[in-house]
């Protein structure tokens, strides 16, 4: 052992057979040797900075792990669990998810519809019938005068009304306004009322609805008379609804004729209206001397003169298109022959063309001339409606694009109203004529609409004729009702109107005292009024003419459709 001992000594001081001590003494401090004998061999056990050197007897040296300290291990291992969640993370971000992770669309396409229906309604009633040109020129025996005109309006609303009112257009007062009164129960037998004059202007005729159902909605309608002047006769409208494109079919802009477009927007924005006009001469529309722009302003009215616009015509096909805003528009059209009056009427806007159409209100004895104008060529047939069905009475070719009159003369005994048929949409309206030796009046006739349930109001000073045509071919049943003056209920007539035929119904005959009519039905007869002038002159009576249409008590409604998709959008 004690050579054993020596030989290592040996080997430690020399550079013989072992490593040799670090050359320097800052090296040999460094190095503390200490000696294990375990009693089979003996280890040198070298200590340096971080680590244990382990010299063996055969010389040999193993170095043993770096002294670490614990908390550095445990925050090494922390950050790299923390840079491996970040990266995971923007991975997840940036990558698509995987189609099959995302929630299907639940119960398919998820198609649902809903009816949306109106329960804010609105009238046009314009003011009473007057001359273009008021002014006064040359001798006071050859001016134009108005003579004794006046005017009446009535106004109704009908059913589950919450509020009605009357004003005049473009007041901007609700002091103007009159509140239409009478029955208020929701499901009473009465109607709201309100009668007055369009004198003083045009009226906006404004029902609010508790609810959109049918039997539920509004009716008016306005008169102008005159037994003396240039006026002299009957004209009457039903008032107008807005919306945003209004057609009319006009008799003549020849010399002494007038056709005044009148419009009213009752939005708080002001549009312009773009205007369109063909006539019997071409298939396009005509380049108009006064251009083809209308502006009205908000809340008021505008007017201008077609027969300016459209000089020397028989017969004019107009358009009236608002850009922005729904309008109302009714068109006076007066006529002279030098100094005598040849009638004078109001023109509401047609129902959309369509292959068939009625037009009730036209009696025997009357002058019709038809006018039609379809945007194809196409041939129009004609017949009379009388109690027991319908005669053919001409058939007529339609060039494309222009306006045809067709010259029916007189009507039959027992006629009622007419139809017409063709294979394409046409736009029809009749100008109906009524004289005597010394008068002239006349009256437009335009199709009329089927309804489940529709109204006419009567205005005061006239008489009435309850047109009623049944377009179906199976006879067809339906209930009259009509209401005084208070809107209460007078009367009650059922009806039974044969197949392809119509009857024609005094007014009188429904209540004495009755001034507003409702008709129930199942949408298969369409019904008019023709009315006549309560005077003491009986000639002037007997000619002095004008129509109503009627109108529906019924939901304006539309279908929304909506699609659902529960899936999640990427």
């Amino acid at each position: 052992m004690k050579d054993m001992q020596n030989t290592m000594n040996d080997g430690i001081g020399s550079n013989n057979n072992g490593p040799a001590l670090p050359p320097n003494p800052e090296a040999a401090r460094r190095t503390v040797p200490s000696d294990v004998d375990n009693g089979r061999n003996s280890v040198k056990v070298v200590k340096e900075q971080g680590k244990h050197a382990l010299h063996n007897v055969d010389g040999s040296q193993s170095l043993d792990e770096p002294n670490v300290h614990p908390g550095l291990a445990i925050r090494a291992a922390l950050g790299m669990i923390t840079i491996l969640l970040l990266v995971l993370m923007a991975v997840v971000l940036l990558l698509p998810i995987p189609s099959w992770l995302a929630d299907p669309a639940n119960g398919g396409l998820g198609v649902a519809s809903r009816q949306v229906s109106q329960t804010d309604l609105t009238y046009y009633c314009p003011s009473r019938m007057a001359l273009s040109d008021s002014e006064k020129y040359g001798d006071s025996a050859f001016q134009q005068s108005e003579g004794d005109i006046a005017s009446s309006a009535r106004f109704a609303a009908f059913g589950s009304v919450y509020q009605a009112t009357v004003g005049t257009v473009g007041a901007g007062s609700e002091a103007d306004s009159k509140t239409l009164t009478g029955d208020d129960s929701v499901n009473g037998a009465g109607v709201k009322t309100y009668s007055g004059s369009v004198d003083k202007g045009s009226n906006a005729f404004e029902a609010r609805l508790l609810k959109a159902k049918s039997g539920t909605g509004a009716a008016a309608s306005v008169a102008s008379w005159a037994s003396v002047g240039d006026l002299k006769g009957l004209s009457a409208s039903t008032c107008v609804t807005p919306s945003l494109e209004q057609d009319f079919l006009l008799g003549p802009t020849t010399t002494g004729s007038t056709q005044q477009l009148s419009v009213a927007n009752f939005s708080g924005k002001p549009t312009s209206l773009e205007i369109r006009i063909w006539s019997t001469k071409h298939g396009s529309p005509l380049q108009l001397s006064t251009g083809n722009v209308l502006n009205v302003g908000a809340h008021a009215e505008a007017t201008q003169e077609l027969s300016a616009a459209a000089p020397g015509n028989e017969a004019l096909f107009v358009t009236v298109k608002s850009k922005e805003t729904p309008i109302a528009a009714v068109v006076r059209n007066i006529e002279l022959d030098g100094l005598s009056a040849k009638g004078s009427d109001y023109v509401a806007p047609l129902m959309p063309s369509a292959k068939r159409q009625y037009l009730p209100g036209i009696s025997a004895d009357d002058e019709v001339k038809l006018m039609a104008r379809s945007a194809r060529s196409t041939d129009l047939t004609l017949s009379w409606v009388d109690d027991q069905g319908d005669a053919r009475a001409k058939t007529e070719h339609l060039d494309a694009g222009k306006v045809s009159i067709v010259e029916l003369g007189k009507a039959p005994q027992n006629v009622s109203g007419l139809r017409t048929e063709a294979d394409e949409s046409v736009d029809v309206a009749a100008k109906v004529v009524r004289s005597s030796q010394s008068d002239t009046d006349f009256t437009y006739v335009d199709s009329a609409g089927a309804f489940a349930e529709s109204a006419i109001v009567q205005p005061d000073h006239t008489d009435g004729t309850l047109s009623l045509l049944n377009t179906s071919s199976e006879s067809a049943k339906a209930a009259l009702r009509g209401y005084d003056a208070s809107g209460n209920p007078v009367g009650d007539k059922d009806i039974d109107v044969p197949a392809n035929a119509g009857l024609n119904i005094d007014a009188k005959d429904v209540g004495a005292d009755a001034v507003m009519y409702t008709l129930k039905g199942d949408k298969r007869i369409v019904m008019g009024m023709r009315l006549k002038l309560q005077s003491g002159d009986d000639e002037l009576s007997s000619v002095a003419t004008a129509y109503l249409s009627a109108s529906g008590l019924e939901p304006q409604s539309r279908k929304v459709w909506v699609q659902q998709d529960a899936g999640i959008v990427h």
